[in-house]
């Protein structure tokens, strides 16, 4: 394969969509180099890709966005390129934006960070995109609901002259 070639060609059931998003991105990233976004000091990473459902999900790091990618297995419907959709995942909903990946197809994509200038070095944004897939598909932690207080007894006396926090109760 060739930098000119770009990666080869694949769908959404290639089970190496890691090494497919890193070779198309790197592919990208040749034509990026001077465009004042372009974070030098990073390079491009995609994390493993997790299934959720019908999609594997997973994040791509460039040096000039970090986003949640979404690739759904073929059947899956998506709206048009610009649309908006939502995925709900273990942890909660994301709104992503659908494009098109040439000569692979439809993908939807989340922003998490861009530009990339924060970043001054690969591995802090590696270890940024792993922990962020984590919290991805960790559902929150629910709180035990709140204890009910126990009834007030109402008469028109309470009702009429209510007591101040400073009185004491009987």
């Amino acid at each position: 394969m060739t930098a000119e070639a770009g990666p080869e060609p694949l769908d959404a059931q290639t089970p190496d969509l890691t090494a497919f998003m890193t070779a198309h991105w790197w592919d990208v990233a040749a034509r990026m180099t001077d465009l004042p976004i372009y974070n030098p000091a990073l390079g491009v990473h995609a994390t493993g890709f997790r299934r959720d459902g019908d999609w594997r999900i997973g994040i791509v790091v460039t040096p000039w966005f970090m986003n949640v990618v979404a690739v759904p297995d073929s059947g899956v419907a998506l709206p048009g390129i610009g649309s908006k959709l939502s995925l709900t995942l273990p942890a909660g909903e994301i709104e992503g934006v659908v494009g098109d990946i040439d000569g692979f197809g439809r993908v939807v994509s989340a922003s998490l960070y861009s530009p990339m200038q924060e970043f001054d070095a690969a591995d802090v944004a590696i270890a940024v995109a792993e922990a962020a897939l984590d919290q991805l598909f960790t559902a929150p932690a629910t709180e035990p609901p709140p204890r009910p207080r126990p009834p007030v007894a109402l008469n028109r006396r309470a009702l009429l002259f209510p007591r101040t926090r400073t009185e004491a109760r009987p």
